[in-house]
């Protein structure tokens, strides 16, 4: 275990290192922060770096075997009841307790009265749990992929454009963005191993088919919302007058942002846990040797979790949020856009999820596609889209002429590309929206939306970002894929 952490700790100051120096020199020369909270943002940075050490250490001992294992099992069992069950349970129950989920339907809530948090984080999590039984039944019966993706998208854009068509646009944005905010720091590792290990049963099975699930599940819970909006009207809408202000960072912060995601982890892992456990005992009848081992794994990616999500909510969000309020007082909208820009890409880069896809990648494809290319691509598609999405907000144009595009654009480019590319492509876009993007860029949005609009229209323009984020991955890696194909064909 000391020699893993020590390799982690590498990959992890490798990674995050340009991030943190670009966080810290925003606080110390555009925000002119005092020295206390430039204190408490040293601290939370320490959390950070120590807390995804931590986290990706657990998920490679942990989360990521029993992931597998469960995968390789349910072919087995030759049972479509047996697949339904564990999918729905394993998915629904790591969807509820996402932190992203949970703070997602908070946001929604404060502007639709009329919509419960928890019922929309159940409506979110049936729609994931739905698409990813498709999705299994996709790996085993060899389904395509390309189809089933087409065919979700091709239903979000009808749906999106009736809501817009309709003049019920308040939730497109929602919708579109709640596809990214279910693919957090604990449901991406189980998720990847779960259709690996899915793959890894029969014989002439590509490992490669197992990547699709996290896409595929990312529409689920758009389609949920979509179809919610339409129901819901713009009805219960609050007329929201407050702007949003910035934090102040202090360790009276720090302490309530670890209670907090102390509490949305162990809601996360203590069922996962006695799932994993019962599965083991009952199906795999593994000893108790090896189903302690699990639950250690399991513990020390939940430490890790809590360690690094208090850094990120405790000094990442508020400062991000003033950076985006400060953006705005610079008059100069090519700056804003520029600063976006650089930001996307270090974020991303640093993404907890990003790593894990990519560590996934190059072992299923063994060398042929390596890590540090497929994050450095997924962090350009989303610093572009970051770019474009500031752009949005400070020109003011309309959203939806961005995102369709985008959908159909990218929905061609994967029938041209190469077919083992479109799994991993679509998730990419769901794990470029894990906490660092939804805290860090998220919150530099909602600041400067904050500052540009008022009341309402603020709180709807803030929305939107995440589904770029999500779409930009998608879009840059079936170019990839397209000049991959054609590399093969040349030579």
């Amino acid at each position: 275990m000391g020699y893993l952490l020590a390799d982690k700790f590498k990959d992890v100051l490798r990674s995050i290192l340009p991030a943190i120096i670009a966080v810290s020199l925003i606080a110390r020369f555009i925000l002119d922060m005092p020295m206390e909270e430039l204190l408490v943002l040293a601290f939370c940075i320490v959390l950070v770096i120590v807390g995804f050490t931590t986290f990706l250490t657990g998920v490679e001992v942990g989360i990521d075997p029993m992931g597998s294992s469960i995968g390789m099992e349910i072919p087995k069992r030759r049972s479509r009841m047996f697949m339904i069950a564990v999918v729905f349970t394993i998915s629904f129950l790591v969807t509820v307790a996402e932190p992203d989920v949970i703070v997602f339907s908070t946001q929604v809530n404060s502007l639709f009265k009329l919509i419960d948090p928890m019922t929309l984080t159940y409506f979110i999590a049936v729609g994931v749990a739905f698409f990813l039984i498709v999705a299994t039944f996709r790996i085993i019966y060899k389904l395509s992929l390309r189809a089933m993706i087409t065919i979700g998208y091709v239903a979000v854009i009808v749906l999106t454009l009736y809501l817009y068509i309709s003049n019920n646009t308040e939730f497109i944005a929602i919708a579109l963005d709640s596809g990214g905010v279910t693919t957090g720091p604990i449901t991406v590792p189980v998720l990847l191993a779960l259709g690996i290990g899915i793959c890894s049963v029969g014989a002439h099975r590509n490992k490669m088919e197992g990547f699709g699930m996290i896409g595929l599940a990312s529409i689920g819970p758009i389609i949920a919302l979509l179809i919610m909006g339409i129901l819901n009207g713009n009805g219960g809408i609050s007329e929201i007058t407050t702007s949003v202000e910035a934090a102040p960072l202090d360790f009276k912060l720090v302490k309530s942002e670890f209670i907090k995601s102390t509490i949305s982890v162990l809601y996360t892992l203590i069922p996962l846990i006695v799932f994993f456990m019962l599965f083991q005992k009952v199906f795999l009848r593994y000893s108790w040797t090896a189903v302690t081992d699990m639950i250690e794994g399991v513990v020390f990616a939940g430490l890790g979790a809590t360690i690094f999500l208090t850094g990120v909510y405790a000094g990442f969000m508020p400062l991000s949020t003033a950076l985006g309020i400060e953006l705005h007082e610079l008059n100069n909208p090519f700056i804003v856009v520029g600063i976006g820009f650089i930001l996307g890409f270090l974020v991303a880069f640093a993404e907890p999820a990003v790593s894990i896809l990519g560590y996934q990648v190059e072992r299923t494809s063994r060398g042929l596609l390596s890590r540090n290319p497929i994050m450095i691509i997924i962090s350009s598609g989303v610093a572009f889209f970051v770019a474009i999405g500031i752009a949005k907000t400070v020109f003011n144009f309309d959203f939806i002429w961005i995102i369709v595009p985008g959908y159909v654009l990218t929905i061609i480019l994967m029938w041209c590309g190469e077919e083992d590319m479109v799994g991993i492509a679509f998730d990419a876009g769901g794990v470029s929206t894990g906490p660092m993007s939804v805290a860090i860029l998220s919150s530099i949005y909602v600041g400067l939306s904050s500052t540009m609009y008022k009341g309402v229209e603020a709180v709807i323009n803030g929305f939107g970002l995440i589904s770029l984020i999500a779409l930009a991955p998608c879009l840059f890696l079936s170019v990839l894929s397209i000049y991959m194909k054609h590399s093969r064909s040349i030579t």
